[in-house]
């Protein structure tokens, strides 16, 4: 399984697209991943692909229906989804090992720095791929359970 995973795109439209456009010609993607800030751009990417996008809100989305941890099983792997802001991400990563490890997850994703980081912590990988708006996102692909070590890209 082959993933796709942005944050903090901040409706910047161009990027959007051109990340859009990016998923479409790979061919080979079979989920999008948005991690917050802005949830009007996750929308936007459910509306615009044919792959399942999958989406938490960020410190900037006031959009309070959404959970803002979600945990997947994508690839026959747990993963643990949230923006990072409420586990203190700028500050220190062990909150968020400490989640993700509480639900089960040897993948956690999240975003709130827009900086980029891979990160192995307390047996799982911790990945930001930065903020979409600088044209910055990630590729993850899980096989049988086994996450593979992110690719961090550029649009």
């Amino acid at each position: 399984m082959k993933l796709i995973v942005a944050s903090d795109s901040h409706y910047e439209k161009a990027m959007l697209m051109n990340l859009a456009q990016e998923i479409k010609r790979r061919g080979d993607i079979d989920a999008v991943i948005h991690l917050g800030d802005m949830t009007g751009d996750a929308q936007w990417l459910m509306k615009n692909l044919a792959q399942p996008v999958y989406s938490v809100p960020g410190n900037c989305d006031m959009d309070f229906r959404n959970p803002a941890e979600v945990v997947l099983t994508l690839g026959g792997a747990t993963v643990f989804l949230c923006h990072g802001h409420t586990l203190r991400v700028k500050t220190t990563l062990e909150p968020l090992s400490y989640r993700a490890e509480e639900k089960g997850a040897s993948l956690a994703l999240f975003g709130h720095t827009h900086a980029r980081c891979v990160r192995n912590l307390g047996g799982v990988l911790l990945v930001n791929p930065g903020a979409l708006m600088d044209g910055r996102y990630a590729l993850i692909e899980i096989n049988r359970g086994d996450v593979m070590m992110p690719q961090m890209l550029e649009l």
